[in-house]
C-alpha cells in the first residue's frame, strides 16, 4: 500500500528575496516534488514581484509567521549574512531544515551558535550554500589528492578573480560589521570551501588584504601552511578586470604530477599511472560530467551546482538527512575565514582553530 504522505510535495520556504532568494524560489519552483511553501520578505513590493513569476505562496513579513501559518519542511535563507543566525536558529527551533547562503554567518561567534544549536537535534537537516560542493571536476581532484594520485602533494594555488568593484560601493556588503569583511567573506568563501575539500586542513596562515576601493578588502592574498605539511598562496579580489563570472581555479602539484580544476575543467598531468588515470595529460570538461541540472538559471556560471544543492536540499528535508554541504562544513570555512582576517588585521601569521 502507498504512503501518501510519502507522495506530498516537499514545501520549501525562501526567506529573503534578493538576487539569490529570488534564484532560489525559481529552481523549487521547478524541482519535481517540492514546492514553494511561503516567501518572507518585509517589503511587499519584492513578493508582489515574485508571486507575478507564476509562485503563488504567500509572502510573510518575517521567519516566524511564515513558520506557524505556512508550516514548511524546509526554509532556504538568502538573508544578508549578518541576520542568518536569528533566522535559522528559528527554523532549527521550530524543527524545520535549513540551507543558509554562503558563508554561514558574519562571524565565527554566531557560526559557532549555529553549530551549537543545529546538533541538538541531527535528524533535523541544516546545511550552507558552497555549491561548489555539487561540482564533479571538485570532487574529483579531491579524491585524486586523498588516494595519493599526485604522490606526496607540496603546494597548492587557489584563484578566485571577478570584475564587479571598481569604485566606493554602498550597502551592507561593504561594511565590515554586517558582512564580516569584503571579498574574502563574500567572494572568496567559495574558494575556501575547495580548499579545505582538496587539500583537507590548514595548521597556520599569513595573509594581506587591501581596500583599493572601499574600507574592505577589494583584493586580498595569504600563505598557507596545510596539516598534511604543503603550502599553497590564496588570491582573490573583486577588481580584477576581464572576469564577467567569478572563477575559482587550483593548481596542485605533487610528486607524481599536477592538477588544474576550475569551474569549467579539470586537467592531470602524471608522471606515472596511477589509479584509474594514465601517464602524461587527461581532461574532462564540466558540461560532458554527470550529474546535469535538468534546469539552469545561470548556464554562464555554476546553474547546474545551484539546481543540484537545492535538490539535494530537497531530498535531505525528505529523508531527514544532513545536506551534502552540512553546517559543519560551513563552520570549518568560518574557522578559517576568521584566522585570515586575524592575520590580515595583525600582520602576522595566525595559526587556525581545529
Amino acid at each position: 500500500m502507498t504512503d501518501a504522505a510519502s507522495d506530498r510535495p516537499i514545501r520549501i520556504a525562501i526567506a529573503g528575496l534578493g538576487k539569490m532568494g529570488i534564484m532560489h524560489t525559481s529552481m523549487i519552483h521547478s524541482i519535481a516534488g517540492a514546492e514553494v511553501a511561503g516567501l518572507v520578505e518585509p517589503d511587499a513590493n519584492l513578493g508582489k514581484q515574485v508571486r507575478s513569476m507564476g509562485v503563488t505562496a504567500p509572502c510573510y513579513p518575517d521567519i516566524e509567521t511564515c513558520l506557524r501559518e505556512s508550516k514548511p519542511d524546509g526554509v532556504i535563507v538568502a538573508t544578508p549574512q549578518f541576520t542568518h543566525r536569528a533566522v535559522a536558529e528559528a527554523c532549527l527551533n521550530a524543527g524545520v531544515g535549513v540551507l543558509t547562503e554562503k558563508p554561514l554567518a558574519h562571524t565565527l561567534s554566531d557560526a559557532k551558535a549555529m553549530a551549537e544549536t543545529a546538533r541538538a537535534d541531527p535528524n533535523v537537516p541544516a546545511g550552507v550554500g558552497f555549491m561548489l560542493g555539487f561540482n564533479p571536476l571538485f570532487d574529483e581532484a579531491a579524491r585524486i589528492v586523498r588516494e595519493g594520485i599526485l604522490g606526496d602533494v607540496k603546494f597548492c594555488r587557489a584563484n578566485c578573480y571577478l570584475s564587479q568593484v571598481f569604485s566606493p560601493s554602498k550597502g551592507w556588503t561593504f561594511t565590515k560589521d554586517k558582512a564580516g569583511g569584503g571579498v574574502l567573506i563574500n567572494s572568496g568563501s567559495h574558494l575556501l570551501y575547495v580548499l579545505l575539500e582538496i587539500m583537507g586542513g590548514v595548521r597556520a596562515v599569513n595573509a594581506r588584504g587591501s581596500g583599493v576601493h572601499n574600507a574592505v578588502e577589494d583584493t586580498f592574498g595569504a600563505l598557507v601552511d596545510f596539516q598534511s605539511g604543503a603550502w599553497g598562496t590564496i588570491d582573490v579580489t573583486w577588481s580584477m578586470p576581464g572576469y564577467e563570472f567569478q572563477t575559482h581555479d587550483f593548481r596542485i602539484e605533487g610528486t607524481n604530477g599536477a592538477i588544474e580544476v576550475g569551474n569549467q575543467n579539470l586537467r592531470v598531468w602524471l608522471v606515472e599511472p596511477a589509479g584509474n588515470y594514465s601517464k602524461g595529460w587527461t581532461q574532462s570538461k564540466r558540461n560532458e560530467t554527470e550529474p546535469k541540472a535538468e534546469f539552469s538559471l545561470s548556464p554562464d556560471y555554476c546553474g547546474d551546482e545551484f539546481y543540484l544543492e537545492d535538490k539535494d536540499f530537497v531530498a535531505a528535508c525528505r529523508d531527514k538527512r544532513s545536506p551534502k554541504v552540512g553546517w559543519d562544513k560551513g563552520l570549518a570555512v568560518q574557522k578559517l575565514l576568521d584566522g585570515l582576517y586575524n592575520s590580515m588585521d595583525s600582520g602576522q601569521q595566525v595559526d587556525i582553530e581545529g
